[in-house]
């Protein structure tokens, strides 16, 4: 059995940005529970160096809109800033997950035998479609899934892989157990 381009991609950033939206929701309970003043997840970060937990949700949106339009051959939308609060953070998600649900698997079809010109911050030059996708576009995703993952765990979240993994369906009638 093959997968097509749509198969890996769409749907998979349609579930992760579903995992993403509940990380939200465990975010403000915590901060709840542990008496936080509100927002101030959204300003955490795993390392100094890293991009904070709210700022995870705004840059993971853009770039799956950025590799979207790679891979529809599409002009990329510009990034766009969103204010760090959990309902702008939300509302943003909804919107990436409307852009995907939006796309036909014919628009990205033969999309992994394209070459795909990167520049920097992570790399410049041309990489084929399979290389793109594979070695970008769903590690680059899943990365930021992670480390809101980890913030949320460092401050004490009560979540774990099945949270990290969101809700598994049985769509292809397998056993799973």
């Amino acid at each position: 059995m093959s997968f097509s381009v749509y198969d890996i991609t769409v749907p998979v950033m349609v579930h992760g940005l579903n995992v993403m939206d509940k990380y939200l929701d465990d975010a403000k309970a915590l901060e709840r529970f542990k008496g936080f003043e509100a927002g101030a997840i959204l300003g955490e970060r795993l390392a100094p160096d890293m991009i904070t937990f709210g700022e995870q949700f705004s840059v993971i949106c853009n770039k799956v809109e950025a590799h979207i339009a790679k891979l529809t051959r599409e002009a990329p939308p510009k990034p766009r800033d969103v204010t760090m609060s959990y309902p702008a953070l939300n509302s943003r998600l909804f919107e990436t997950r409307s852009l995907l649900n939006n796309v036909q698997p014919d628009e990205i079809a033969g999309a992994q035998s394209q070459t795909y010109e990167l520049t920097p911050p992570i790399v410049r030059g041309w990489f084929g479609g399979d290389d793109y996708i594979r070695h970008l576009v769903l590690p680059d995703f899943f990365f930021h899934i992670s480390v809101a993952h980890a913030i949320l765990r460092k401050l004490g979240a009560k979540i774990g892989k099945r949270d990290y993994l969101g809700n598994l369906a049985q769509q292809s009638g397998g056993d799973y157990s």
